[in-house]
């Protein structure tokens, strides 16, 4: 699926070739990671290119596909110089939205071909089975972080000392790391969708609003859930919690191949805007997810593209009242054939630490 992608790619800008200069893309093409290297596509033959640091990991890596040759770099202009020459390569294309500016002039200054920049955002929309498996398990991971966060957290708790547990306990279970910084919303601080953790503590009958994810082999999970301390008797919170919750099933319940982004966006706000709190709806209903924690496609006024299977997406509307708090809740979804599947695990509903 992969080179077929590529080659359209290649078909539609007229190329003869494709340099891959992003860790999120290469590792996409090739499942090895590395913070410097480049790929040479061509429909024939592909080329790793990695420096010292990591060229004995590359060709002793299990996990490498889709790679004809691993070459080790010194002077990389010279090595993609030679293979220019041998497979008569007149036209690249590079990633027109992750390479700076500096670095596309030192491509078109030092390169022997024509260079072309292309929009390469969307190459990594649709999943294959062996990416949504990495997504999975990086969501399994999630859920046992928050088993044990309900068994862990307490009255008086800070939410800086919350964050650090959470971090702690993804490692335990087994993620490579966190995919984002933990948000740790308690209390009033709940009103601000991407607070930093503080020194408050918690108190018996906040509300908290906690975001966390982590990396499996690559792979990215997005989760919040919306949990109370030992009772919920705040009843404007229970009354948003709700609509939240409807708000976000009848969003998950839409979602099928065709319907566009914009379309779950709408629905979830919809909803949320009926019951008389539309202006504390202040964010987008969601986003794809897989290498980044944030990429195409979006659950958002601007996502006007089809949903397609093997797409990955979060969708997680939420409430924000300053001076009272909030409520978020998020799941990572997979576009299935014939509509959905869930790849976060349950406990949607209003958990109360006891």
């Amino acid at each position: 699926m992969k080179k077929t992608i590529l080659n359209e790619i290649l078909q539609e800008t007229k190329a003869d070739a494709i340099l891959l200069y992003s860790p999120q893309n290469r590792y996409w093409f090739t499942r090895f990671s590395s913070s410097l290297g480049y790929v040479l596509y061509t429909k024939d033959k592909t080329f790793l290119f990695v420096d010292g640091r990591y060229l004995t990991a590359a060709k002793e890596s299990t996990m490498v596909t889709n790679v004809d040759e691993i070459i080790g770099f010194g002077s990389i202009f010279e090595l993609l110089n030679e293979k220019i020459a041998q497979l008569n390569i007149k036209k690249i294309v590079f990633e027109a939205d992750w390479v700076y500016v500096n670095e596309a002039a030192i491509f078109t200054k030092k390169l022997n071909a024509e260079m072309q920049a292309y929009n390469f955002a969307t190459v990594r929309m649709i999943k294959d089975e062996w990416e949504v498996a990495q997504i999975k398990k990086a969501c399994d991971i999630t859920h046992q972080v928050f088993l044990d966060v309900l068994k862990f957290v307490k009255p008086q708790m800070t939410e800086v000392e919350l964050a650090r547990f959470v971090s702690d306990a993804f490692l335990k279970h087994g993620a490579e790391k966190l995919s984002f910084d933990t948000i740790v919303a308690s209390g009033e601080n709940g009103s601000k969708p991407h607070a930093v953790p503080t020194s408050r503590q918690m108190q018996i009958g906040d509300f908290v609003t906690l975001d966390m994810g982590c990396y499996f082999n690559g792979y990215a999970s997005d989760q919040t859930r919306t949990f109370a301390i030992k009772n919920n008797d705040n009843q404007k919170l229970q009354e948003i919690y709700q609509i939240v919750y409807d708000a976000q099933q009848l969003g998950i319940a839409a979602i099928k191949p065709g319907v566009t982004g914009q379309t779950i966006h709408k629905i979830c706000f919809d909803h949320i805007a009926a019951q008389g709190y539309g202006e504390y709806f202040t964010h987008g209903t969601g986003h794809g997810l897989g290498i980044e924690i944030h990429e195409e496609p979006y659950n958002s006024n601007a996502g006007t593209k089809p949903l397609v299977p093997g797409m990955c997406v979060t969708v997680e509307p939420g409430i924000y009242i300053p001076g009272v708090g909030g409520v978020r809740i998020e799941d990572d979804i997979l576009v299935t054939e014939t509509g959905y599947e869930y790849l976060t695990t349950p406990l949607r509903e209003l958990q109360i630490v006891k």
